[in-house]
Protein backbone atom coordinates (compact mmCIF):
# COMPACT_ATOMS: atom_id res chain seq x y z
CA UNK A 1 0.00 0.00 0.00
CA UNK A 2 1.49 3.31 -1.05
CA UNK A 3 2.08 6.10 1.41
CA UNK A 4 -0.32 8.36 -0.52
CA UNK A 5 -3.12 5.78 -0.27
CA UNK A 6 -2.47 5.28 3.43
CA UNK A 7 -2.60 9.05 3.93
CA UNK A 8 -5.90 9.34 2.03
CA UNK A 9 -7.41 6.48 4.06
CA UNK A 10 -6.29 8.10 7.34
CA UNK A 11 -7.74 11.47 6.34
CA UNK A 12 -11.00 9.81 5.24
CA UNK A 13 -11.26 8.11 8.63
CA UNK A 14 -10.68 11.37 10.46
CA UNK A 15 -13.37 13.04 8.33
CA UNK A 16 -15.71 10.14 9.16
CA UNK A 17 -15.07 10.71 12.88
CA UNK A 18 -15.84 14.42 12.55
CA UNK A 19 -19.00 13.79 10.53
CA UNK A 20 -20.35 11.12 12.91
CA UNK A 21 -19.72 13.36 15.91
CA UNK A 22 -21.47 16.20 14.05
CA UNK A 23 -24.51 13.98 13.42
CA UNK A 24 -24.66 12.91 17.06
CA UNK A 25 -24.26 16.49 18.27
CA UNK A 26 -27.17 17.65 16.11
CA UNK A 27 -29.28 14.62 17.16
CA UNK A 28 -29.48 13.22 13.64
CA UNK A 29 -27.78 9.97 14.72
CA UNK A 30 -28.21 8.20 18.03
CA UNK A 31 -25.10 7.50 20.04
CA UNK A 32 -25.66 3.73 20.03
CA UNK A 33 -25.59 3.69 16.21
CA UNK A 34 -22.64 6.05 16.00
CA UNK A 35 -20.45 3.60 17.91
CA UNK A 36 -20.56 1.19 14.97
CA UNK A 37 -19.30 3.86 12.58
CA UNK A 38 -16.68 5.10 15.00
CA UNK A 39 -15.41 1.53 15.48
CA UNK A 40 -15.25 1.07 11.72
CA UNK A 41 -13.33 4.32 11.33
CA UNK A 42 -10.90 3.39 14.09
CA UNK A 43 -10.29 -0.03 12.54
CA UNK A 44 -9.63 1.39 9.09
CA UNK A 45 -7.40 4.10 10.57
CA UNK A 46 -5.27 1.54 12.42
CA UNK A 47 -5.05 -0.66 9.32
CA UNK A 48 -4.11 2.35 7.18
CA UNK A 49 -1.32 3.29 9.59
CA UNK A 50 -0.13 -0.30 10.17
CA UNK A 51 -1.15 -2.40 7.11
CA UNK A 52 1.08 -5.41 7.87
CA UNK A 53 -1.54 -7.42 9.80
CA UNK A 54 -4.07 -6.83 7.02
CA UNK A 55 -1.70 -8.26 4.40
CA UNK A 56 -0.80 -11.21 6.63
CA UNK A 57 -4.44 -12.03 7.41
CA UNK A 58 -5.43 -11.85 3.74
CA UNK A 59 -2.59 -14.19 2.78
CA UNK A 60 -3.38 -16.55 5.67
CA UNK A 61 -7.02 -16.82 4.57
CA UNK A 62 -5.96 -17.62 1.01
CA UNK A 63 -6.85 -14.42 -0.80
CA UNK A 64 -4.77 -13.81 -3.94
CA UNK A 65 -4.49 -10.09 -3.29
CA UNK A 66 -5.14 -7.95 -0.26
CA UNK A 67 -7.63 -5.83 -2.23
CA UNK A 68 -9.84 -8.91 -2.70
CA UNK A 69 -9.74 -9.46 1.06
CA UNK A 70 -10.66 -5.82 1.68
CA UNK A 71 -13.61 -5.97 -0.75
CA UNK A 72 -14.82 -9.24 0.78
CA UNK A 73 -14.57 -7.85 4.31
CA UNK A 74 -16.32 -4.63 3.27
CA UNK A 75 -19.12 -6.58 1.61
CA UNK A 76 -19.65 -8.70 4.72
CA UNK A 77 -19.66 -5.58 6.88
CA UNK A 78 -22.32 -3.96 4.65
CA UNK A 79 -24.44 -7.11 4.84
CA UNK A 80 -24.25 -7.02 8.64
CA UNK A 81 -25.28 -3.35 8.65
CA UNK A 82 -28.23 -4.13 6.34
CA UNK A 83 -29.33 -6.99 8.60
CA UNK A 84 -29.00 -4.80 11.68
CA UNK A 85 -31.05 -2.02 10.10
CA UNK A 86 -33.70 -4.52 8.99
CA UNK A 87 -34.03 -5.73 12.58
CA UNK A 88 -34.36 -2.14 13.80
CA UNK A 89 -37.05 -1.35 11.19
CA UNK A 90 -38.95 -4.50 12.14
CA UNK A 91 -38.93 -3.58 15.83
CA UNK A 92 -40.08 -0.05 15.03
CA UNK A 93 -42.88 -1.30 12.75
CA UNK A 94 -44.15 -3.53 15.56
CA UNK A 95 -43.94 -0.66 18.04
CA UNK A 96 -45.84 1.65 15.67
CA UNK A 97 -48.57 -0.98 15.17
CA UNK A 98 -48.92 -1.45 18.94
CA UNK A 99 -49.05 2.30 19.55
CA UNK A 100 -51.68 2.75 16.82
CA UNK A 101 -53.84 0.05 18.38
CA UNK A 102 -53.49 1.62 21.84
CA UNK A 103 -54.46 5.05 20.48
CA UNK A 104 -57.52 3.52 18.76
CA UNK A 105 -58.60 1.89 22.03
CA UNK A 106 -58.15 5.14 23.97
CA UNK A 107 -60.09 7.12 21.34
CA UNK A 108 -62.86 4.53 21.48
CA UNK A 109 -63.07 4.83 25.26
CA UNK A 110 -63.11 8.64 25.06
CA UNK A 111 -65.89 8.61 22.46
CA UNK A 112 -67.87 6.07 24.47
CA UNK A 113 -67.55 8.18 27.64
CA UNK A 114 -68.52 11.32 25.72
CA UNK A 115 -71.69 9.63 24.43
CA UNK A 116 -72.52 8.41 27.92
CA UNK A 117 -72.80 4.78 26.96
CA UNK A 118 -71.72 2.04 29.27
CA UNK A 119 -71.57 -0.63 26.58
CA UNK A 120 -68.20 -1.98 25.58
CA UNK A 121 -68.67 -1.57 21.85
CA UNK A 122 -67.05 1.19 19.84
Amino acid sequence: MSDALRFVAAVACLLLFVYVIHLVKHERLQLKYSLLWLALGATVLVLALVPGPLFALGQMLGFETTSNFIFFTGSMFLLLIALSLSAIVSRQATAIKNLTQRIAIIECEINRDARGHDDHEC
